[in-house]
């Protein structure tokens, strides 16, 4: 009930904010999530590939070798005409955890319908090579930003598993503005959007940036009864990917990202 109340409020106050982006096709974004490799080094080789695939060129991709294990975080810069104001989109591809690919596959498909305009913030996505029950790189990426890498993140958005059911936020720990603005274009582009929380189930992504008071979000499609499964000493039950789902989300947080990009104002820091 608290949920549909502060939708209604949402919908009040949504306006005719323009925020341009390009998505790609459903049949491209499927094949790029499709056949998802077995081992995280072959996982990180594909992502590589997509990135350069959706236009990321040499200059703008990089890797991040985590230095207690041998993982790596992909990085793909887009930059903005700030040069300086950051957002920051991230998604694991750990080895161990199948679901994480549905995420971490959407990262270049994402830059790509970004890139075909001049953004005001400049865009990092990363897949992080987490470890099969930890969050080693995102914890690495977070830990090894510098004071002013912090300062001029705005936001930090955190993709987790997608394609299982329509688009949720894990809304407990996630900036109350950065919700507001999601339901915002949820209402926009009319789609289908709710709240399941995953913070008292597993560890998010998110959590090393918010450790570092930067805005962040989860973004991710597990129902309560999968993430109710998560707490089962038993193995969960296998949840059913579908395509409809999928592309509905992609083009949601294309739409969300595009809107960040023009409404996100600068944080005001305390000296």
């Amino acid at each position: 009930m608290r949920l549909a109340s502060v939708m209604l409020v949402l919908l009040s106050l949504a306006h005719a904010q323009r925020f341009r982006f390009s998505p790609l096709s459903e049949v491209t974004i499927l094949e790029r999530e499709g056949h998802a490799p077995d081992t995280q080094d072959a996982k990180r080789v594909r992502i590589e590939q997509l990135f350069l695939q959706a236009g990321c060129n040499r200059s703008q991709l990089s890797e991040e070798p985590l230095q207690s294990a041998a993982a790596v975080n992909v990085i793909c810069r887009l930059p903005g005409k700030s040069g300086e104001k950051v957002i920051i989109v991230g998604a694991s591809y750990g080895q161990n955890v199948p679901e994480s690919w549905t995420s971490a596959a959407l990262l270049p498909s994402l830059f790509q319908a970004l890139s075909s305009r001049k953004r005001h913030h400049t865009f990092i996505f990363v897949a992080f090579a987490d470890g099969s029950k930890d969050l080693a790189g995102a914890q690495f990426f977070a830990g090894h930003m510098t004071p002013a890498d912090v300062d001029n993140t705005e936001a930090m958005v955190n993709l987790d598993a997608l394609g299982f059911s329509p688009t949720k936020i894990s809304s407990a720990a996630s900036d109350k503005k950065l919700v507001e603005s999601f339901f915002k274009v949820v209402y926009s582009l009319r789609q289908m959007a709710s709240q399941v929380d995953l913070a008292k189930a597993t560890h998010v992504d998110s959590e090393p940036f918010a450790s570092l008071s930067i805005p962040q979000i989860t973004i991710h499609s597990l129902t309560q009864d999968a993430v109710a499964d998560l707490h089962s000493p038993n193995l969960p039950d296998p949840v059913e990917f579908r395509a409809d789902f999928y592309y509905h989300s992609y083009r949601l947080l294309g739409g969300y990202l595009a809107y960040l990009d023009e409404t996100l104002k600068p944080r005001h820091h305390e000296k």
